[in-house]
């Protein structure tokens, strides 16, 4: 029996770790990579020296959201299965993830009973979604769509992990000038004024997932910024 190739992608390991060992209860499936964070995630896929047959990731990770890795993978032409992994049950975000191009949304809570049939699912070519999920609000909201650009979009979800201008062009190697202008164009797009609003409209709308413990114009989290990486980290 051939083996199906799975990438895994979440930056806990103890989920991570969880999903190999139920992974490894059954001989139809082989984790051939596993990456913490979005930007790695998309080097494995790219670099993998055979082919993926399916990812499963979470929404919330670092430097790339879940949210965009599935863009980035479908605007490559990527045709790989992709399965969320997500704790986040809100149907903005199912309809958000499944109208970028995944092929199926997993709640983690429901992950030891449906994780078998989710992968099943996905890989013979169906959409699966949680029974938990509403998937009549579901279907409104993928309904509707934004106007943001891909990049516009990052900068989002990294103002949302908290990214300050000078982070913003550190991070994306641009201009603190660019930087600035996409936060206005994002504001203009919107229809906000201010940074919370900013936060809590992209929340809203599914545009973005907040890291763990914050809330839309919560207190500031603590993060780790690219430049305090250690340096074997460091990409």
């Amino acid at each position: 029996m051939v083996r199906r190739r799975v990438v895994l992608a979440d930056d806990h390991n103890i989920v991570r770790q969880g999903m190999a060992a139920l992974l490894a209860q059954s001989c139809r499936y082989e984790v051939t990579g596993q990456a913490t964070d979005g930007e790695e995630l998309l080097q494995l896929v790219a670099t993998s020296s055979d082919e993926v047959d399916l990812v499963i990731l979470d929404l919330a990770m670092p430097r790339l959201s879940g949210l965009e890795v599935i863009a980035r993978l479908r605007k490559r032409g990527s045709r790989v299965k992709i399965l969320v992994l997500s704790m986040y049950d809100d149907p903005q975000f199912v309809a958000r993830a499944l109208r970028l191009g995944a092929n199926g949304y997993l709640l983690k809570h429901a992950m030891d009973e449906e994780l078998f049939e989710a992968m099943e699912a996905v890989l013979a070519g169906e959409q699966y979604v949680s029974s938990a999920v509403d998937m009549g609000t579901v279907l409104q909201f993928t309904m509707e769509d934004s106007n943001l650009t891909s990049r516009e979009r990052q900068v989002l979800q990294l103002i949302a992990e908290g990214f300050t201008t000078a982070d913003l062009a550190a991070a994306l190697h641009i201009s603190p000038h660019t930087a600035t202008r996409h936060r206005a164009n994002l504001m203009r797009k919107l229809n906000v004024h201010n940074r919370v609003d900013l936060i809590r409209v992209g929340v809203q709308r599914g545009l973005i997932v907040l890291p763990q413990g914050r809330q839309p114009g919560g207190p500031e989290i603590a993060m780790e910024r690219p430049a305090d990486r250690p340096a074997s980290a460091k990409k």
